[in-house]
């Protein structure tokens, strides 16, 4: 499209009366252009097997060609009807908690033939009817898929047919997962022992990886049937969704960090336009920082532009946006480098689970302050629309992650066990978001990159973040400790490169073939206890680092372990190293990331938070910045460039100059 994007997900059959025209007219009212509709409503198309009826979808097509919108085709196939798992009870996946129950979405087995069978069956007459419309410009493929936990008599048989062919013997396969502990040892690929009561962690995470990959496929299954119908002209898309990490902010949750069933990279194989759904706190809450976070690593799969399909206009009554939040969130999906927002969903529910996550319409079905504001994005996205066509971003940061140290983090735990109540722990995601959220904090922008595409991209950066990187292959290691010889710029957390691809720890010095880089190595990790840093906390985990020498350091406060470095720099090469051996104050990590991007070479914008700057540059080659306030209270900024006009008011700024920013307020600044 020669515009951003702008819409809703539209369910007209959810609706009490049809109203399509009535929406319709909303919408376009709205400045909307774009409008997701059919992924959820499998029994209102196929209510009984092999009785089809489209008729309400028809009828939404049909309207929008007359209205001019522009139409994305959901697949329905996340939300199986009752009448299939009556069929087949075996449709519902078995799983470490036993058999889904029928109700909700996302239960089924992935892999179940009946399943598949009729999945593919509803596929092909949905795009038989729809697939002719010229409104209809791409296709959604399932969604925002996972593996579900699915792990029953199917996935078994294929999960030992994948083992066979990627460790060939079982003495390879007893000797990589340390089977001989605890009498697990198997003597022929038939002794394999259950997945849902293994107790190696090994077996348990390998497992997990190919549940990941069998969501992956599941997914390039249906691009593969999609493409027998689909023009040239239509995408074909996919709404990737995060890790929901539920606390004080969101008790039903929001969008937070790397999603441990399915591996995006991956799985990315299987659209032609990237597309995820990201909800975040707002209100007093709202930072911009899950926006950002989400919004990159999605960029990041293919460093391109992606669109966000789903999004809170109201949500939930903690996510009702305070006035100008709306604005300010819309324009933060750009500054991440999105092609457009379409809001989860257009009316609100009358009934059922999701009855109070309100859409754009509340349940009165008028319009109202949020669909007031919503107007004003509208008005604002064909103004900026012109500037943001093909729009990159040149990062030179990149924070790597990787669902293999996810998983085995899970297993052995930082800290205490997550069950053992008030016991100190971290989650894999609470350490890559405490990273993540310390570079953005301090305006160094970065890309989200996994493992995988490391080795690959990694002379794309000057600097490169590792936080708890716990396995890691001989080719990752060799490839960054060349990375710091040629000059770029590590920075490792604790918990970096114990294991190897199959968690197996390293029989060496840790960190493993990094101790020169490091210029220090260390034996043994403790409870922190009393123990401070720089005067401040240390907590849940904490390493005693032996530095050599020439090494830099910072070290712990504390009678027995004062003689053991915290965190260490180290000049390697023509590059540098630092690592961080602890949790530690937010501050003192946030200092030594920025003296890490110094050293890097990389420019700071010197704002403080809750002014945040973002990046782009657009097909023109214009560089544009996008200066947000995420503050209620009005504050001035220092205009960082030497001549910049404001693409939403036409003000022009020049280097040194006042910028008013209001509260929740953007400024959206093309370089002249």
């Amino acid at each position: 499209m020669k515009e951003l994007m702008y819409g809703v997900a539209y369910y007209p059959e959810y609706e009490h009366e049809y109203r399509i025209d009535e929406d319709f007219q909303m919408m376009k009212k709205v400045g909307m252009n774009v409008i997701r509709v059919a992924e959820s409503t499998w029994s209102t198309w196929e209510k009984e097997e092999g009785k089809y009826d489209f008729s309400i979808l028809v009828k939404t097509l049909d309207k929008a060609e007359e209205y001019g919108l522009k139409v994305i085709v959901g697949t329905p196939t996340y939300a199986v009807p009752s009448w299939l798992v009556k069929k087949d009870v075996d449709v519902l996946a078995t799983t470490k908690k036993g058999r889904w129950m029928y109700g909700s979405r996302q239960i089924m087995d992935i892999v179940n033939p009946t399943y598949l069978e009729a999945a593919e069956k509803i596929i092909r007459k949905l795009l038989e009817v729809v697939v002719g419309y010229k409104c209809v410009i791409g296709f959604q493929i399932d969604n925002e898929t996972k593996h579900y936990g699915t792990a029953g008599k199917n996935v078994e048989k294929l999960f030992k047919e994948y083992l066979k062919a990627k460790f060939k013997t079982v003495e390879n396969l007893n000797e990589k997962f340390g089977f001989a502990y605890w009498s697990n040892s198997i003597n022929t690929w038939d002794d394999l022992p259950s997945v849902l009561g293994t107790i190696n962690g090994s077996y348990a995470a390998e497992f997990e990886k190919f549940q990941r990959h069998l969501a992956a496929e599941f997914l390039v299954w249906q691009r593969r049937i999609v493409d027998e119908y689909r023009r040239e002209d239509q995408f074909v898309t996919h709404n990737f969704d995060f890790y929901w990490k539920q606390d004080e902010l969101a008790p039903f949750g929001h969008s937070y960090g790397v999603q441990p069933d399915i591996n995006h990279y991956e799985a990315a194989k299987a659209v032609t336009l990237l597309g995820c759904d990201i909800y975040h706190p707002t209100q007093d809450d709202l930072t911009g920082s899950e926006i950002a976070y989400c919004g990159d690593s999605i960029r990041s799969l293919k460093n391109e532009q992606y669109m966000v399909w789903e999004t809170e206009a109201q949500g939930f009554r903690y996510w009702t946006p305070y006035p100008g939040q709306l604005r300010q969130q819309a324009f933060s999906h750009l500054a991440s480098g999105a092609c457009g927002v379409e809001y989860w969903h257009w009316h609100s529910i009358h009934n059922s689970y999701e009855t109070y996550w309100k859409g754009i319409l509340s349940h009165d079905m008028k319009e109202s302050a949020v669909y007031k504001e919503a107007m004003t994005i509208g008005a604002d996205f064909k103004k900026i629309g012109p500037y943001l066509q093909k729009i990159i971003k040149h990062n030179k940061v990149a924070i790597v992650v990787d669902n293999t140290s996810q998983t085995a983090l899970k297993y052995f735990p930082i800290g205490d066990a997550k069950d053992q109540p008030g016991k100190e722990f971290l989650e894999y995601n609470d350490v890559v978001r405490t990273y993540y959220d310390a570079l953005y904090e301090q305006n160094i922008e970065c890309d989200v990159i996994d493992v995988a595409c490391l080795v690959e991209r990694v002379r794309n950066y000057d600097m490169i973040v590792t936080p708890a990187l716990y396995c890691a292959t001989d080719e990752t290691i060799d490839a960054l400790k060349t990375f710091v010889e040629n000059g770029g710029v590590l920075v490792s957390s604790f918990k970096s490169f114990f294991a190897d691809e199959n968690i197996q720890v390293r029989q060496d010095l840790q960190p493993y073939k990094l101790t020169d880089v490091f210029g220090m190595y260390y034996q043994q990790f403790t409870r922190p206890g009393k123990t401070k840093l720089l005067g401040k906390e240390v907590t849940v985990w904490q390493e005693l680092l032996i530095a050599d020498k020439d090494t830099e350091t910072i070290n712990y406060e504390h009678k027995y372990w004062g003689n053991y470095a915290a965190i260490t720099k180290h000049e390697y090469g023509d590059g540098c190293a630092f690592y961080i051996g602890c949790w530690c104050d937010k501050d003192i990590l946030k200092d030594r990331l920025k003296q890490a991007a110094q050293r890097a070479g990389i420019e700071t914008i010197g704002c403080n938070f809750s002014v945040v700057v973002r990046n782009v540059i657009n097909e023109a080659q214009q560089n544009i910045h996008f200066v947000f306030n995420y503050s209620e209270e009005e504050t001035v900024v220092k205009c960082p460039y030497e001549n910049v006009e404001d693409v939403l008011t036409g003000n022009r700024y020049v280097a040194g100059q006042d910028m008013l920013m209001q509260d929740w307020g953007t400024l959206i600044l093309v370089e002249k």
